[in-house]
């Protein structure tokens, strides 16, 4: 059982290779192409199968583990993206949102680690996205800030992962965000309920005017899609693009895909 799983097994699980990663395709609604990836950490445990990363990421960040686990995570990102450009014929034009938590950016070798990472892939340093949560900039807000900034002063991209919150959109001025992920509990209710309609459409507003893109986690219907471009939005991932799957399945999925409703030319 998943209930029992300890900071032993993960530990086990990465010295075994146990993890892997899937990639859940970002993309352009305006212009109906995919323009990135997000790679999200998977764990199938030889005895117990899959493991929810809402069970072991947590225990990989109390007992410290997540540190490893993800350097581990943006070596593997960005080695599948130089292989994916290359077999699909684009060279730094894809982009690959990886997800570090308050954790990661206590450590102090956090930067060596990002920089030595990317230059040893080979990777242009724009076309990587840091995914970090709102927690991290109300823990730790001084070093946050200072760190995004060296982020970003090295090229790379900072998206807030998660945002369901419209109250904090003022303060985040204050930090260098070039991303917001609308959670996906707004854009599952943004067609029944006023008040998700209303987070949507001010949080595509506050992004148009601050020059910060807006992804909209969770998209499943072509409602949903028709609603985040008439309001201005223009990037969604979700279901109804394109699900999490392996490298395997996205080289598959990518020659073949077009956005729902686009006409073979």
């Amino acid at each position: 059982m998943s209930d029992n799983i300890t900071a032993a097994d993960f530990k086990q699980a990465l010295e075994q290779k146990q993890l892997s990663l899937n990639f859940q395709p970002i993309i352009n609604m305006k212009d109906r192409v995919i323009s990135g990836f997000e790679a999200l950490m998977r764990w199938t445990h030889p005895e117990h199968g899959f493991i929810s990363p809402g069970v072991f990421i947590p225990i990989a960040e109390e007992s410290g583990l997540i540190i490893e686990a993800s350097e581990w995570c943006l070596a593997e990102a960005c080695i599948t993206l130089r292989r994916i450009e290359s077999r699909i014929g684009k060279d730094r034009s894809l982009t690959m949102s990886v997800n570090f938590t308050s954790r990661d950016f206590a450590e102090e070798e956090f930067l060596g680690m990002l920089y030595n990472i990317i230059s040893k892939t080979d990777i242009d340093p724009s076309q990587i996205q840091l995914e970090v949560t709102e927690q991290l900039l109300q823990e730790q807000p001084t070093k946050a800030k200072q760190t995004l900034e060296l982020c970003r002063s090295a090229g790379l991209k900072i998206a807030l992962d998660n945002f369901a919150n419209t109250g904090s959109l003022q303060h985040l001025s204050s930090f260098p965000i070039d991303c917001l992920k609308i959670d996906r509990k707004h854009t599952s209710k943004m067609m029944e309920e006023q008040e998700s309609r209303n987070f949507i459409d001010n949080v595509i507003k506050f992004g148009n005017e601050n020059n910060i893109s807006v992804v909209a986690e969770g998209v499943e219907t072509a409602e949903e899609v028709d609603h985040l471009l008439d309001h201005g939005a223009s990037y969604g991932q979700g279901y109804f693009f394109l699900k999490p799957m392996t490298e395997r399945g996205l080289n598959e999925a990518i020659n073949d895909w077009k956005m729902p409703g686009t006409q073979p030319e």
